[in-house]
């Protein structure tokens, strides 16, 4: 709690010195007053640097296959949400921006800091230059990771056929606020900038010291991650491999827990009680989880009142569990005032805040993954049961599953799904798998609507009233017409 009480000053800090230059947002960009220097000394942009952690937008939480809503409570939580949900062309209304670039902890505004800090740490006071090459390179990171995010929100699916003629983002390398020009780039223009700027910051970057700090191994989980979107999964497994040799360099604690013993209420290295159906009492903060390289979190259903209720894992989702996996105790099967069961075993999430950022059990599926499909069914094998012996009374992965590459890998996305429902991760799962030869058939494109009710009179409560198709098109969210008012250049999704 300490920890958490210190970064939450910190931030208060950080905003409070920044908060004349983040408010009164008028238009795309328009963050920081021209020639407001945000530091001199080097010691300064280490300070800004270190205070600037990234989040990551909610959208992707709603469009996750493996999540469904629930009447009538989904009719309380926002319109936004509701819109995300049923993949809606429209998002937001006409005289709105986007929050995923308008909002303070969005990429856009980070985006402003490390390009102002990559623009001019070197002309800093005070500093080796060593050190300056050091916060160059974590900005130049941090730039890169949100440019990632920015592509995932407002782009679709990165296919290496087409990604040469279709539109990327605009190439934001500049903190200039009188920059009104946002012509996007290629989509393949887009990744090769992210990749270049990773590839650059590693040298430069240390070891895992800190989860608040961009290390050498938050780099490589990041190229991964990023040749994996481009279907490259050659590089993929170069860039893991160098990560894992990363590992034991740290100086902090990494590891995964064992969720037999700490989403077990009766063991006493447990993370329960849960308070209040909110959170669980034991649960890690952010800087402490063992688990995470690096920190980034989403913030995504309101878990006060109906709206808990709103958002919930699906019926199918929940069929994927096998009987002796702890995971589904992250999630409450109760209705927020504890007064019912879902139906259909269907469950909400419980936390203030769910870890996305780059993580040991990414690592092992992401690397599993990698081997699967180069047909090394035994080292994916091996990961996924590094992974699960810490998961499950059942961490052997099935013989069926265990037969071919092709149901090998499809297990592997399974228990991605398993691991990593309710964060957002599955959508950029999905993003992939759309444009994949192969595992394209990995993916619901339905989300349904259930109801608390038994409409249909059988008995069996949860029947489904709504459904909402994903049209591929949707991968992309839409700019918005203010948004393309005050952005001279920038094209609209279709």
């Amino acid at each position: 709690m300490k920890t958490f009480k210190l970064r939450y000053i910190h931030c208060l800090v950080f905003f409070a010195v920044l908060a004349p230059q983040l408010s009164c947002k008028k238009e795309f960009l328009e963050i920081v007053p021209k020639g407001q220097q945000i530091a001199t000394a080097t010691k300064d942009y280490r300070q800004i640097l270190n205070m600037n952690f990234l989040s990551q937008n909610n959208a992707s939480v709603y469009m996750g296959d493996e999540v469904t809503a629930l009447k009538p409570f989904v009719n309380e939580h926002t319109l936004r949400t509701q819109r995300l949900f049923r993949y809606a062309d429209r998002i937001y209304e006409a005289d709105q921006l986007p929050e995923e670039v308008s909002s303070e902890e969005g990429y856009i505004r980070r985006l402003y800091v490390f390009n102002k800090i990559i623009n001019e740490v070197m002309d800093s006071q005070g500093g080796s230059e060593m050190e300056k090459k050091a916060i160059l390179a974590e900005a130049k990171a941090g730039r890169a990771i949100s440019n990632f995010l920015f592509l995932t929100d407002f782009t679709t699916p990165y296919n290496p056929a087409t990604a040469a003629t279709e539109l990327g983002i605009p190439e934001l390398t500049k903190a200039d606020v009188t920059v009104t020009d946002f012509k996007r780039q290629s989509k393949i223009e887009s990744y090769e900038q992210i990749i270049k700027d990773l590839t650059a910051a590693i040298p430069d970057l240390g070891p895992l010291e800190h989860r608040w700090k961009i290390s050498r191994l938050a780099a490589h989980f990041y190229l991964a991650r990023i040749h994996m979107a481009m279907q490259n999964f050659e590089g993929a497994k170069e860039q893991l491999d160098a990560a894992f040799t990363e590992i034991p360099k740290s100086t902090i604690p990494l590891g995964l827990y064992d969720y037999n013993k700490v989403l077990d209420p009766n063991a006493d290295e447990s993370w329960f009680p849960m308070l209040l159906g909110l959170f669980l009492m034991g649960f890690p903060q952010p800087a402490d989880n063992i688990q995470t390289i690096y920190s980034i979190q989403v913030y995504a259903v309101s878990y006060v009142g109906g709206n808990a209720n709103a958002y919930l894992l699906s019926p199918a989702t929940i069929s994927l569990f096998d009987p002796q996996d702890k995971r589904p105790n992250l999630f409450d099967p109760m209705e927020y005032n504890g007064s019912a069961a879902f139906p259909l075993g269907m469950r909400h999430p419980v936390g203030f805040g769910t870890p996305v950022g780059p993580s040991l059990p990414d690592l092992y599926l992401m690397r599993a993954e990698c081997r699967a499909r180069a047909n090394d069914l035994a080292g994916a094998i091996a990961d996924v049961e590094v992974l699960r012996a810490q998961r499950s009374g059942a961490p052997k992965v099935p013989q069926a599953a265990a037969a071919s590459k092709e149901t090998l890998v499809k297990y592997i996305l399974d228990e991605r799904i398993r691991e990593f429902a309710f964060t957002g991760l599955r959508w950029l799962d999905m993003r992939r798998l759309s444009v994949d030869p192969v595992f394209h058939d990995h993916i619901r494109y339905t989300h349904e609507v259930h109801s608390i009710e038994d409409v249909n009179n059988d008995g069996v409560a949860g029947d489904v009233v709504e459904s909402h198709q994903l049209d591929p098109k949707r991968f992309a969210l839409k700019f918005g017409e203010r948004m393309l008012r005050e952005s001279k250049g920038l094209e609209e999704n279709p």
